[in-house]
């Protein structure tokens, strides 16, 4: 046993110091970090000689001037980048808005040219950023057999006024971006519309454009001021404020203007307003219940106006199997999941025929598809 013990563990005098050597150098390095600080003390550095230097580096860097953020310019998809990524480009975050808005109810872009149809862009920034446009192919849309392909999708129509219509409304008219710039830029300089003719007085809208136009426009008439209302300037101490019109005993809810819905008290310009615009949007109301789904009514002011609203005009119909999907978006009921259930069940199946087929689309929830029923034409 013990020399089995001496032939494993028997070491020549040089393997000793091996091992004696390397246990040494093995305790030196574990203890360096501790020793390290007492053998080469901390190095201290004065930058009071330094101080000098950066106040006069500091206040240089307070006096100059500040530089405008330079935009990027990169190759871009005007119908799929997101709306920070159009801010990039060096775009105000109105006209980022209004290129989304476009492409999502309007139509998509089709090439670098249909920018120029967004009102809010300057020639200036067109100018910049048309060379970096990049459209992808768009997915051709199956168009069923009975649809004729060589007739056109008529913009939606709808009773308006172009005294008041906001920008990205009389874009959904068919109007280029460059003939809503000019409206907008006639109204804002004091002119107005007192007639549906005075259309054909803007410039860049065509005279085809304004004949079909004009049987839409429902200019509001203002009332004319009484020769003897006292001029600001001469107060009259006996006159009493004028009272606010008595609200009617019946009203056409289709055809009512600002000023008729103002006359009901609890609703004022911006209310007033809102209904209009939400009218506008659906092509008219079918029921007086639509009225109470305007955004941010009161149910309580809705309840007690309700008898004395009626429906008694008919409302614009919206041609199922002639719009795409972004023409079918911009009805207020219908989400892109809708739009596109239609138009792919329509591709599957031909034209719809009647409200019964329209209802055999499983992707759109039964209610929804009762409040459009009113508002589909079969053409």
């Amino acid at each position: 046993m013990k020399d089995w013990v001496k032939d494993y563990f028997y070491y020549t005098k040089s393997e000793r110091n091996g091992a004696f050597i390397l246990g040494a150098l093995i305790l030196l390095f574990a203890l360096l970090p501790s020793l390290y600080p007492l053998l080469v003390p901390p190095v201290t550095t004065n930058l009071a000689s330094f101080q000098s230097e950066l106040d006069t580096f500091y206040s240089s860097a307070d006096e100059r001037p500040e530089t405008e953020p330079t935009s990027l310019l990169f190759y871009f998809d005007p119908n799929t980048l997101p709306l920070d990524s159009l801010q990039l480009l060096g775009l105000s975050r109105k006209t980022a808005t209004t290129i989304v808005r476009f492409r999502e109810k309007v139509r998509p872009f089709r090439k670098a040219s249909d920018l120029q149809d967004i009102y809010t862009l300057s020639e200036k920034d067109y100018e910049r950023i048309a060379p970096y446009a990049r459209i992808a192919k768009q997915p051709a849309v199956p168009k069923p057999d009975r649809v004729s392909r060589t007739k056109e999708t008529k913009p939606p129509q709808f009773a308006f006024d172009p005294n008041t219509l906001s920008g990205d409304s009389l874009m959904l008219l068919g109007l280029s971006g460059r003939t809503v710039r000019t409206l907008l830029n006639y109204r804002s300089k004091g002119g107005q519309f007192r007639k549906p003719e005075d259309l054909k007085k803007v410039y860049g809208l065509s005279a085809a454009q304004a004949e079909a136009l004009i049987p839409y426009v429902s200019i509001e008439k203002k009332t004319p001021e009484s020769p003897a209302t006292p001029r600001p300037d001469e107060p009259d101490s006996d006159s009493e404020p004028p009272a606010k019109p008595a609200e009617p005993a019946s009203m056409d809810i289709n055809k009512a203007t600002l000023e008729e819905w103002q006359s009901f008290r609890g609703i004022g310009p911006t209310y007033a307003k809102r209904i209009c615009g939400f009218r506008d949007k659906l092509g008219g109301f079918t029921t007086v219940d639509q009225v109470g789904e305007t955004y941010g009514l009161a149910d309580s002011t809705f309840q007690r106006i309700r008898p004395r609203l009626s429906v008694d005009s008919p409302v614009r119909q919206w041609p199922i199997n002639q719009l795409d999907a972004a023409g079918l978006k911009a009805h207020p009921y219908l989400s892109w999941k809708y739009a596109n259930a239609i138009i792919a069940y329509r591709g599957q199946h031909g034209a719809f025929q009647s409200a019964a087929d329209v209802a055999k689309i499983r992707a759109i929830p039964a209610p929804v598809l009762k409040k459009m029923d009113p508002y589909w034409s079969f053409e």
